[in-house]
């Protein structure tokens, strides 16, 4: 029999820095079996020295972790039953192991799934990406341009001398200064905010050339221009053309800055060239879930209501939404069809001044909305029984009549009357 004192188990607690080398705690924790000392065995493979130098790895990594200030823990210490239980190679590869282990780093797996892009919270639903241009890199044609505030932009054709065209259009045009031409340059604007309605004047569109200069755009009656002075509402998108002022050198430099945001921010640059295939921006149709208006289009003030609306006026829509068109073109003989795709529809209305003085029923501004998600136009000629907008009313006085606006076909049974003034948000009114 050996005169070595048994294995101890569990080990000796290791040295702590400065104290007995690990060499002489090898020497007093062997023991011999048979002639062959114990630390030499092998355990699943491994020499038992290679265990306690494991051991001594893994607690001196936790005391150098736990100075570090790291409060995981997962970086304690292991007892020599979790020592035991790691399926150990090599000294060396331990060492990596018990690191990976203590630091809580995860072994390799599968990438995680992706998830679809989160909507942004300031648009609507259906709201299409758009492009941030800069000078040096402006979003190409056919392209969306992301502007800000909700509002996007697209360059869907040019024309580099559009001088005839806009000559042709109205008699009282003046032709561009010597050495200029027209450039007509045709693009799509849609709003996709959840403010409603914008009006769409509030983003700015701009040109600049060759000469680094804001380009004039004072080319007089342009044909089919882009509406600019109407409402947008969420999905709202329009067509048409803006016009510049150019020189023969801007055309192959000529770019559009815009920007939507009201509040302010950074120009977004578009290449001012036709597109060989333009993407259309998406319209999206009625009134859109999240955006300011929703509730009220969809559940508008009924008819012959009397509301306040503000300045001294009530204001009530008293007969349901019709098809005039046929009437309003038997009015008058200069009177002209609506565009392709729209009718003339009519709605009674009545506007009552409760007001001190006098004022006029312009005062109250009225518009209306249908699918489309643009304001609609009023301009349908000689309306036979239009109402007076014009004339003085007294306190205590009314004014009645059909109101008319240019709806695209079908789109009667979306039709809402809004109507605000200086003192009250709009107010929301049914047709049917």
């Amino acid at each position: 029999m050996s005169d070595l004192p048994p294995p101890q188990f569990p080990p000796p607690e290791p040295p702590t820095p400065g104290s007995t080398p690990i060499n002489e705690v090898v020497e007093r924790t062997s023991v011999v079996e048979g002639n062959e000392p114990w630390f030499k065995k092998k355990i699943a493979k491994v020499p038992a020295w290679g265990w306690i130098v494991a051991v001594v790895v893994l607690i001196g990594a936790a005391i150098g972790i736990g100075a570090g200030g790291n409060d995981d823990p997962d970086t304690s210490a292991p007892n020599s039953t979790t020592a035991a239980s790691v399926d150990v190679t090599d000294p060396v590869t331990e060492e990596t192991d018990a690191t990976e282990t203590t630091t809580g780093e995860p072994e390799e797996t599968a990438p995680p799934e992706t998830s679809p892009p989160e909507p942004d919270a300031d648009e609507v639903d259906g709201a299409p990406a758009g492009e941030r241009g800069t000078v040096d890199n402006p979003v190409a044609p056919g392209l969306l341009a992301d502007i800000g505030g909700g509002w996007r932009l697209q360059v869907l054709e040019v024309v580099p001398d559009a001088t005839a065209i806009i000559a042709q259009e109205n008699e009282f045009n003046d032709p561009p200064p010597a050495g200029k031409t027209f450039t007509l340059v045709k693009v799509s604007l849609g709003y996709y905010g959840l403010e409603e309605p914008r009006f769409g004047f509030e983003p700015t569109v701009q040109a600049v050339g060759a000469g680094k200069v804001e380009l004039d755009e004072d080319c007089g009656v342009t044909p089919d221009e882009l509406e600019r002075f109407g409402d947008y509402f969420a999905g709202g998108v329009l067509t048409g053309n803006l016009c510049f002022i150019t020189s023969p050198t801007d055309i192959p430099e000529l770019m559009l800055y815009a920007n939507g945001d009201f509040f302010g921010g950074d120009d977004v640059f578009l290449t001012a060239a036709t597109a060989t295939a333009p993407t259309a921006m998406p319209a999206l149709s009625g009134p859109q879930p999240r955006a300011q208006a929703f509730e009220a289009r969809t559940s508008p003030i009924p008819l012959n209501t009397p509301t306040d609306v503000g300045s001294g006026w009530q204001f009530a829509v008293t007969g349901s939404a019709r098809d005039i068109t046929d009437l309003v073109l038997a009015e008058n003989q200069f009177n002209s069809p609506p565009p392709a795709g729209f009718r003339f529809v009519g709605v009674d209305v009545a506007y009552t001044f409760t007001g001190s003085g006098s004022d006029v029923a312009l005062t109250a501004s009225t518009s209306a909305v249908s699918t489309t998600n643009v304001s609609l136009s009023r301009e349908c000629g000689v309306v036979p029984g239009e109402v007076d907008l014009f004339s003085d009313v007294f306190t205590g006085g009314t004014v009645a009549g059909v109101a008319c606006f240019v709806v695209p076909e079908g789109g009667i049974d979306g039709l809402v009357v809004y109507t605000t003034s200086f003192e009250v948000e709009n107010q929301y009114f049914g047709t049917r």
